[in-house]
């Protein structure tokens, strides 16, 4: 049975919110501050956020929400503040990138921050110019590290500098409605009684879309179950998967569950589902996130280094495996702006041995007939058509299967989805096939 969705053009991307013109306050400096050095000690920018809110006093809730705005929007915009420090002969440190977003993107400064008369003189020259240099590489003014240009430019052609560009801009607020619990129309409805607008989206016939910084979490939809956080493109994704009711259905890398909720809700909480992952935290939040959900047909599956006694019973037994494998997440880069700079990201060579070990693991559960569909939020070929044709170069018991069977509206065979393009994150999915290989 083919699952249809409406060909829509991609709304178009959000303007990013001009940062406020008045001074910080030094109790907020002083947690951006904080946030910024757990960063440069390899933090990502919500573990440095939540630590520099726990070790901030004087915080109120406007405050609060004033060190989440301006530290993502500085991260949004790092590379372009990395080449003014370095234009003024200044050394690139926590205490100077916030100097200079201050100085260049506020108008005005940090109070708190304890500035040297240097520091003062480069705050005075950084005032006088504007973020967008024409001087700069099209890269930095396009924030895309060094590591990943070549590839990135391989991926889009001559689309490079509209994707690019694209994902600068905030992602906007994505919701997968919990059919469990209720339905699109229903949803929407309850919603707009708590004042949040949300339309359809355009790929999705689950999802609903909202503009960025919507505040979703604090309503009642979504403390009752009735909507989930989830991409566009995730969505997609999970209903590439064509888990039916009745279906022995496998998460190989579950993570929290937002997938895992989407395939419950697929099969109606009929059949049985497995969500696997190797982190105990991961798994426990995702049996929390099941719970509000009403998914009842999924068990949770801590994963050991080797394939024991439970998953080697469990071989050739599950009609779906979805495998969305862990990867440089360069197509969630509107969305967490600080992964552009990780340097585990940048270990293409690592990540891509992880991905053939892990797709290839995850195989042995697919039974003939099955299918085993590989993910990846990424926009690199060496991640995404690399990885699957190499695979099916070493598993010759799996074909590739045309997506178009399943999502009819797609323009190719596989699933690739891309900011500028479709409106959402990056990503890409493939659908193989187990064949039985004659003896």
């Amino acid at each position: 049975m083919q699952t249809r969705h409406p060909a829509k053009k991609a709304a178009k991307p959000q303007k990013s919110p001009t940062a406020s013109k008045p001074t910080l306050t030094a109790p907020v400096s002083q947690a951006l501050l904080s946030a910024l050095l757990a960063q440069e000690e390899g933090a990502s920018l919500d573990n440095a956020l939540s630590r520099a809110l726990k070790t901030t006093r004087d915080l109120d809730a406007a405050s609060r929400r004033k060190v989440v705005t301006s530290l993502t929007e500085l991260n949004r915009r790092r590379a372009r503040l990395e080449w003014h420090l370095k234009a003024e002969r200044c050394r690139i440190s926590p205490h100077h990138l916030l100097l200079a977003y201050t100085a260049l993107e506020t108008g005005g400064e940090a109070k708190g921050l304890r500035l040297s008369d240097n520091d003062q003189v480069l705050a005075q020259s950084l005032a006088r110019r504007k973020l967008n240099d024409p001087k700069m590489p099209q890269a930095t003014a396009l924030e895309c590290p060094p590591s990943f240009e070549g590839p990135l430019r391989e991926a889009f052609g001559p689309d490079f500098e509209r994707e690019m560009q694209a994902a600068l801009e905030p992602a906007p607020v994505d919701l997968r409605v919990n059919l469990l619990k209720t339905t699109v129309a229903e949803a929407r409805k309850i919603l707009r009684a708590e004042d949040i607008v949300a339309r359809a989206t355009s790929l999705s016939p689950w999802g609903l879309r909202c503009d960025p910084g919507t505040n979703v979490s604090a309503s009642n939809a979504f403390k009752e179950g009735l909507v989930e956080f989830q991409d566009e493109a995730s969505q997609v994704a999970a209903l590439l998967c064509d888990a039916k009711p009745g279906m022995q259905v496998m998460d190989f890398c579950s993570g929290t569950g937002g997938k895992t909720l989407a395939l419950a809700a697929c099969m109606q909480n009929k059949g049985h589902l497995v969500a696997c992952d190797i982190s105990e935290v991961r798994l426990a939040r995702a049996k929390l996130r099941a719970k509000r959900a009403a998914a009842e047909n999924a068990e949770r599956k801590l994963l050991p280094a080797a394939d024991d006694k439970w998953m080697k019973r469990h071989y050739a037994r599950f009609d779906r495996v979805l495998v969305d494998a862990p990867c440089s997440g360069t197509g969630s880069w509107r969305r967490n702006p600080d992964a552009r700079w990780s340097t585990q990201s940048a270990k293409l060579d690592e990540l891509t041995k992880l991905q053939d070990t892990i797709v290839t693991r995850a195989a042995n559960f697919v039974k003939p007939g099955g299918h085993l569909i590989y993910a990846t939020c990424s926009l690199l070929r060496r991640e995404n058509d690399d990885r699957v044709a190499a695979f099916l170069n070493a598993r010759k018991d799996f074909e590739p299967v045309d997506a178009r069977t399943i999502i009819r509206d797609l323009p190719e065979a596989v699933l690739r989805l891309s900011p500028a393009k479709h409106g959402t994150d990056g990503f890409f999915a493939a659908v193989l096939r187990r064949v039985t290989i004659p003896a």
